[in-house]
């Protein structure tokens, strides 16, 4: 009996797994094909190439994180204070293994990737930006700080948790960067429906590529 085609999901978990487990410098449409039990004509037919589909890949991959994330910040009545922003998107990004190898395991592969799409060097960053600092503190989500003392400290600890990363200790660090933010950077408000605003037409905004 003639085995149906894998539909365009499966051909992307494939890919996710090549990359999870056994690293970008694995990847090829041969070995892709291979985990997706599909011809590699048939893969070119679907993708064009390589880099689009690892373009197709990383777009779910976003997406799908960033759903989630917005999802826990709107589900939280303090989800619009920095701390929690900051958290969201640390679990977020740690918690699923495909961002992880991505971000951490293997941020050069992801700087590769990106360059098909904009043709320019693509810095992966799970900091704090200081422009979104500037944008919280207008939005009375956050004290008056420095906004690029926050934005360097935090992009320090993100690339702290890089280096040790996987670490059974992530969910106490995570934890404890949150309390730092809430104690040093987050405004005393009941209301915190204006920083998620903030937050959602920001990662919008990042993810059209127009910032």
């Amino acid at each position: 009996m003639h085995q149906a085609s894998p539909d365009h999901a499966a051909i992307l978990d494939a890919a996710a797994d090549v990359v999870v487990n056994d690293g970008m410098e694995s990847v090829t449409l041969g070995v892709i094909a291979h985990r997706a039990g599909i011809d590699v004509d048939q893969l070119l037919e679907r993708f064009g190439s390589i880099e689009q589909l690892l373009v197709a890949m990383l777009n779910r991959e976003y997406a799908e994180m960033y759903t989630g994330i917005v999802d826990n910040i709107d589900r939280d009545p303090r989800g619009g204070l920095l701390s929690r922003i900051y958290f969201y998107t640390l679990t977020g990004v740690y918690e699923r293994p495909l961002a992880r190898a991505l971000y951490v395991t293997d941020p050069a592969a992801l700087n590769r990737i990106m360059r098909t799409v904009h043709g320019l060097q693509y810095l992966p960053n799970t900091g704090i930006r200081s422009d979104f600092v500037e944008r919280m503190i207008e939005a009375g989500m956050a004290r008056n700080v420095d906004a690029r003392t926050v934005s360097a400290m935090m992009t320090t600890v993100s690339a702290g948790l890089a280096i040790t990363s996987p670490t059974e200790d992530f969910d106490l660090v995570a934890k404890g960067i949150e309390y730092v933010l809430s104690q040093l950077v987050d405004a005393e408000v009941e209301d915190t429906q204006p920083g998620k605003i903030v937050f959602f037409e920001y990662a919008t905004a990042l993810a059209s590529n127009r910032i």
